[in-house]
């Protein structure tokens, strides 16, 4: 029988595992989502609507994805949690905030925006879109590694 263990408990503590990773890619969506919503805005281009529908869609995968970051940090940080929970989330929203902004970029937002909508709620559809994408988010205390010990 083999069983999967994190490579050393202590040295792992602050890492990742891959349910934590799903949420930062959910989160990660959002705030791609959100940060081009507001640059197409300020342009006087109106893609709100199709984030509106969006967050609809999937706001309690959100909200589950957001609980489970929440944890993490609170695992790692204790009272400090929020803090470091903000400075995640806004460092999320920083990475799109100097991308380019075109009426193109604006219409690739809707589409994307309402593919993400289409996945209503299922956060396997929403992570492939995330990582179609791809995920550059900094991880605090990056990814878990994983060994596998056992039987043969």
């Amino acid at each position: 029988m083999m069983i999967c263990v994190p490579a050393t408990a202590s040295a792992q503590a602050g890492c990742w595992n891959q349910t934590q990773v799903a949420a930062a890619k959910v989160r990660d969506l959002q705030s791609r989502l959100m940060v081009a919503t507001l640059r197409c805005s300020a342009m006087g281009e109106n893609v709100a609507a199709a984030y509106n529908r969006f967050l609809a869609a999937n706001r309690e995968t959100i909200r589950g994805a957001n609980a489970v970051l929440m944890a993490q940090f609170q695992t790692v940080h204790g009272r400090q949690a929020q803090v470091h929970y903000d400075r995640f989330t806004t460092a999320l929203a920083n990475i799109y905030g100097d991308d380019a902004t075109s009426s193109s970029v604006c219409a690739e937002t809707v589409v994307l925006a309402e593919e993400a909508a289409a996945a209503r709620g299922d956060t396997d559809a929403l992570i492939a879109i995330a990582d179609r994408l791809g995920f550059v988010a900094a991880l605090p205390g990056g990814q878990c590694t994983v060994t596998f010990a056992g039987g043969h």
